[in-house]
């Protein structure tokens, strides 16, 4: 395993007000209580000299396209917040995640290592114990750290992406007409993102990470956030699937816009997703099961003092979040960490980024999710230069050349035999270099998780 420059070893509701958050955040200590200060390096090239670490706040939003936003060349108009924040900040073009899961990908962001080297390959398997998280190194460094949850998959005992979190706020698992609710709605995330940010202790800078569902399947219609405008009957099931998942962006985005408004400009904000979504290309809805780029790029977009707004084409992904985070904190990343620091050391244009994927489902029975998660995965690939093969465990391998095909429908690694063997050879050595790692644990699903889970398309 190999690090890329060392070897691995709108208004509140409630009491609560945007201004006397605001008030609150301003006053809150912006410098690191080591007096660490950290010279950023804008990824294009120009150096930028940074202050001390301001406050650090990650938002993600589950199950997001890149491409529904107008920052990313969206018409649809859906995201308006998101593109206002995405004007004052540095947007990466080029970003997929590690593996289009929710559990597998943010352990991935959490930790810089692949989800086979974590354990969680599968939603419903932890990060194994003794992997160091983002939240750990920095409450370890004096910070304030604290999550807000909106979805099941993501609840402390099936992920272990609480670990490090002074507050790990997943209380939204209340009934409804007798039904498990799975996730907590835009409008509740950033209630209790407020409410949090309200309480953040004054004598020590804080790390959040807030995480909107919307979404996910299954979708909703969203009448006053409606991009495409068109009634039902008037669309096919397909579109009316994609009508829906763009209702449920706007959604997210008015209600995220809250948040974002209430944030002072002095504090870092880091915007990510932990995958896409397929919306019927390749015959296929959903995610998981398949490593197309609907289901693997992802927008990332980086606000920060002394980083000037601007775009970048810099090959990043999922693993690369953590090491990012703690350079703007100027706190040292851990020994085995595998991805970039976007900033400090952007990697090369012809950086090989590798992925993967098992499969979404979450079997209840203890046993058979060991057996699983010791399991290879059902497709692999890699993307550099331009060239991505993937390769599934049955079937005939696919490559495609994304500049020019980026919806990948030309399938040609029936006249690129040389560099298919090449880009072969090279998903091989990863995966022998990387040995896939089991679960220490298999926690148990009881009723309400395996209702849950499979609430939101995940089980058996």
């Amino acid at each position: 395993m190999m690090r890329p420059n060392r070897p691995c070893g709108t208004a509140a509701s409630g009491r609560l007000r945007m201004a006397n958050v605001r008030a609150r955040l301003t006053g809150a200590p912006f410098q690191h209580h080591f007096g660490i200060l950290l010279a950023l390096v804008f990824v294009a090239g120009t150096a930028c000299a940074a202050p001390a670490p301001s406050n650090i706040l990650l938002i993600t939003i589950d199950t997001l396209r890149a491409d529904h936003l107008g920052c990313y060349g969206s018409r649809l108009g859906a995201s308006p917040s998101l593109d206002r924040f995405a004007d004052t900040a540095l947007v990466f073009e080029d970003c997929i995640c590690n593996e289009p899961l929710t559990g597998p990908s943010f352990a991935a962001m959490m930790t810089s290592l692949p989800p086979r080297l974590t354990g969680a390959t599968r939603n419903g398997l932890p990060v194994a114990p003794g992997i160091p998280t983002v939240a750990e190194l920095l409450r370890t460094a004096g910070w304030h750290t604290f999550c807000v949850q909106s979805t099941w998959t993501l609840k402390a005992k099936l992920s272990g992406l609480d670990r490090g979190f002074a507050v790990y706020d997943q209380n939204f698992h209340h009934r409804r007409w007798g039904v498990v609710s799975p996730e907590r709605p835009a409008n509740e995330v950033t209630d209790a993102a407020l409410r949090l940010l309200q309480d953040c202790p004054a004598d020590k800078p804080f790390f959040g990470w807030i995480h909107y569902i919307d979404p996910h399947a299954p979708y909703q219609m969203h009448r006053r956030y409606d991009p495409w405008g068109r009634t039902r009957d008037s669309l096919t099931a397909r579109d009316w699937a994609r009508a829906r998942y763009a209702s449920e962006v706007a959604f997210m985005d008015h209600e995220l816009g809250r948040l974002l408004e209430a944030l002072p400009q002095n504090i870092t904000v880091v915007f990510t997703a932990d995958h896409g979504e397929s919306l019927f290309e390749h015959n296929y809805l959903g995610h998981g099961r398949r490593i197309y780029h609907d289901n693997l790029k992802v927008p990332l977009v980086l606000r920060a003092p002394g980083i000037a707004p601007g775009r970048t084409t810099a090959p990043a992904q999922g693993i690369d979040i953590a090491p990012t985070l703690l350079g703007l904190a100027g706190v040292a990343a851990a020994p085995d960490m595998c991805g970039y620091d976007l900033l400090r050391h952007p990697p090369a244009a012809d950086r090989p980024r590798f992925v993967e994927t098992y499969g979404g489902a979450v079997p209840r029975v203890p046993g058979l999710r060991r057996i699983l998660a010791g399991a290879g995965p059902s497709h692999r690939g890699v993307i550099i230069d331009g060239w991505k093969l993937i390769l599934p465990a049955s079937g005939r391998a696919e490559l495609y050349r994304l500049p020019d095909d980026p919806r990948e429908e030309s399938n040609r690694a029936g006249s690129e035999t040389e560099r298919v063997a090449g880009l072969s050879d090279a998903i091989a050595a990863w995966t022998r270099k990387h040995r896939q790692v089991a679960p220490s644990a298999d926690t148990a699903l009881d009723n309400e998780d395996v209702a849950a889970l499979r609430s939101l398309g995940y089980g058996r």
